[in-house]
């Protein structure tokens, strides 16, 4: 029984001493000094603030302007032109007299009563839209800027305590090792309870590895998403 336990033993070690090593497709090196930091920072909002839903209100915003414009354009629809065809326009001909008498073309301004309301108010609504839609942008902006921050600040505390996670994984693992040379040479002082022991505090690290490096994939995701390029890209060109 004892040896097929630690046959067992030997065959989960060897699988898990894999899952042991770092991923370093997320522990990055990431600056230490604080220039540096603070540049790293500011690059990560700069790209935040390309998210398409500032992008979205800039168009809104576009879009007011262009019913302002509208609305500023029913003040033409007042001004009427029409023509007067009679038999000097027919004929082309007359003296300046008649050309006065009879003028080719009439010009005259028809107001609605109700535009003289209706109008400005358009105007005016065109206008605070806009103004609506440049305060929702601040506001926006204002709030990727925190939540980018906000991510990088927990992807980089993720990622410290991953990397301090890791020493106290490989002394757990070193100690089962040692208890398991001593178990397979067939020391008496070694039972096969302290062997049990030592891998159960080795798995228990094993867990609390696995859980870190998955907070740490996960805030490194939510941080991407935000800035819409990879964290590795941004290292690259800082």
């Amino acid at each position: 029984m004892k040896r097929v336990l630690f046959f067992l033993l030997v065959a989960l070690t060897g699988t898990v001493a894999k899952a042991q090593r770092a991923d370093t497709s997320i522990v990055l090196r990431l600056p230490a000094d604080q220039p540096t930091v603070a540049r790293l920072k500011a690059r990560l909002v700069e790209l935040a603030m390309e998210n398409p839903q500032i992008k979205a209100l800039d168009i809104k915003k576009q879009i007011t302007k262009y019913d302002e414009n509208r609305a500023k354009a029913g003040w033409l629809d007042m001004i009427v032109a029409s023509g007067n065809l009679n038999e000097f326009t027919i004929k082309g001909s007359g003296t300046t007299s008649n050309n006065t008498l009879y003028p080719r073309y009439n010009f005259g301004i028809n107001v609605p009563l109700g535009h003289l309301i209706s109008i400005p108010n358009e105007v005016k609504t065109a206008k605070a839209n806009g103004k609506v839609f440049e305060q929702q942008k601040e506001g926006e902006k204002l709030a990727l800027k925190s939540a980018v921050l906000r991510a990088y600040e927990d992807y980089a505390a993720n990622k410290q305590l991953y990397e301090l996670q890791l020493p106290l994984l490989e002394d757990s693992y070193n100690h089962y090792k040692q208890v398991e040379q001593r178990f397979s040479k067939g020391d008496q002082n070694t039972a096969v309870e302290g062997l049990n022991d030592a891998y159960r505090i080795y798995n228990a690290e094993m867990v609390r590895k696995v859980n870190l490096e998955r907070e740490v994939k996960q805030s490194k995701l939510v941080l991407e998403a935000i800035i819409g390029t990879s964290l590795e890209e941004v290292l690259l060109h800082l």
